[in-house]
């Protein structure tokens, strides 16, 4: 066995062995399967949400698309950074308040719970339905990024490479639930992070330094456009290029695998501190993965895929040790893991919460209640695992498109809008998350059309003036209702099994 897979295998061990170990400070209730009795510090919080936003898409994804388009990736930071700040100095004070007020568990919970029966009801069915469809697409992402890397790394065949991957994120996942998912998180973070700033700085010290990286950049496209900051494009292309990379933000306040983290910080102290924690992490996380995919770029030439640019740089002995190899190849599956396994959590939540108590009105004992949570992770991780074994697309399109796309316009807007405006209503809430998820996957159905404007965009503001405009309308022809973070949070209250 090579040097590169030892080190890999012992990392994986160890984050097996990390998640079962949590186990031992679980307690057998669904707040704590769910939100780790919602007892998360700030460094721990800020770390498992940034790594849980963050997926494979980022070391393979977006290091491939910096490998194609050069600097003018570089658009994507200011974004994102701002996107987490307002998530958690907006969002986050808020969204804790209401949860712990209505004593929810899941980002459904907080939508239906100040609304009356009928359209609560149907809130939740919605986000349901967006929940398992758009989760279970990206968690096939995340296991599409698995089957890609062991197949670069180790010549795996790719069908093989996935299903050791949803391996290893079910037994852990299973076995500790949130908890296990944090804490495991933290780890996966700093590899992810270590990745992306030490590859970039050997990559360009082989090259000759910074001067010899750029000049060669440079010149290996005919007019210049890795260095160009706007990639060379013009016109209604340079329109387009902007609006995916701004417009990917966009979708940060409605990635419900994110959210929850928020919901399970501790205090208002924590999430000050996890805040700048978390913002600086991914400003740190998305600079280096652009400067990786450039330097790979500058060093390689071309690559048959270029989001298989960190596994080929993983295993070039001429370049790296083994052993950091193997560390390399455990940073692109800790990126795999951190949301692949929230993903899980989360749409097991939809089938054994938000489904059984929320749209049926069942009330499940602990026992069973715990049996449906595993069950759920199970079936989500099979069906995901059977559609990344068709490996039909590219890990970023995968993602971006559809996972990323669906999500932030389904529950984003209805999110924000019920967090800042007191006057929102269920129908409101309700005509936002039909209009989110219909119009990116609608757009998406157009290539010209999605080519000049990343779907994300107009689905992002559909959305917004729906819920707005249906409050609006609705407002007056509803009973006076109870306001989300109002005075009397026990007449919403979601009422759960202890």
């Amino acid at each position: 066995m090579s040097v590169v897979a030892v080190s890999f295998l012992i990392y994986t061990l160890g984050i097996a062995a990390l998640g079962i170990w949590s186990v031992r400070y679980s307690r057998r209730s669904e707040a704590d399967f769910l939100l780790a009795d919602r007892g998360l510090g700030a460094w721990v919080a800020a770390l498992s949400a940034s790594a849980s936003a963050e997926s494979g898409w980022v070391t393979l994804g977006l290091v491939g698309i910096a490998f194609k388009t050069g600097v003018g990736a570089l658009w994507i930071v200011p974004g994102t950074v701002a996107a987490f700040i307002f998530n958690w100095f907006v969002l986050a004070p808020r969204l804790q308040k209401v949860s712990r007020e209505s004593n929810a568990l899941t980002i459904p919970d907080v939508l239906a719970a100040p609304h009356r029966a009928l359209p609560a009801m149907l809130i939740r069915v919605a986000g349901v339905l967006i929940i398992l469809s758009m989760l279970t697409a990206y968690v096939a992402a995340q296991l599409n990024a698995a089957g890609k890397t062991f197949q670069g790394t180790f010549d795996w065949d790719y069908r093989t490479g996935v299903l050791v991957g949803a391996t290893i994120i079910l037994v852990y996942t299973i076995a500790g639930g949130f908890r296990a998912i944090a804490w495991t998180d933290v780890v996966q973070s700093i590899f992810m992070i270590s990745a992306v700033t030490l590859v970039p700085a050997v990559l360009i010290a082989k090259l000759g330094g910074p001067g010899e990286f750029w000049n060669r950049l440079d010149t290996m496209e005919p007019n210049g456009s890795l260095t160009d900051p706007l990639a060379g494009k013009a016109g209604l292309a340079l329109v387009g290029f902007l609006a995916l990379w701004l417009g990917v933000p966009l979708g940060n306040p409605g990635q419900p695998h994110m959210l929850v983290r928020l919901m399970a910080v501790k205090d208002r102290t924590a999430i000050r501190r996890g805040g700048f924690i978390s913002s600086c992490w991914v400003l740190v996380l998305f600079t280096g993965a652009v400067f990786l995919g450039m330097a790979a770029r500058a060093y390689y030439g071309e690559l048959d895929d270029p989001e298989r640019a960190l596994p080929t740089i993983a295993t070039d002995s001429n370049l790296i040790p083994g052993v950091v190899g193997g560390m390399l190849i455990a940073a692109i599956l800790a990126a795999i893991c951190s949301t692949a396994d929230s993903q899980l959590l989360v749409s097991a939540s939809a089938i054994s919460h938000d489904l059984p108590v929320g749209i049926l009105g069942k009330r499940l004992t602990v026992v069973r209640k715990m049996f449906v949570d595993r069950a759920a992770v199970v079936l989500v991780g099979a069906v995901a695992t059977a559609i990344a074994l068709a490996e039909a697309r590219s890990v970023f399109s995968f993602v971006l498109d559809y996972g990323w796309a669906g999500l932030g316009a389904g529950f984003g807007p209805p999110l924000i809008v019920s967090l800042l405006w007191k006057r929102t209503t269920g129908w409101g809430v309700l005509a936002g998350m039909i209009v989110g998820i219909s119009t990116a996957i609608i757009w998406r159905q157009f290539p010209d059309l999605h080519a000049q404007l990343y779907n994300l965009v107009p689905a992002f503001l559909f959305s917004l003036a729906a819920t707005y405009v249906v409050s609006l309308c609705t407002q007056r022809t509803l009973a006076p209702k109870q306001e989300l973070g109002s005075e009397n949070p026990d007449q919403h209250r979601v009422e759960h099994p202890s």
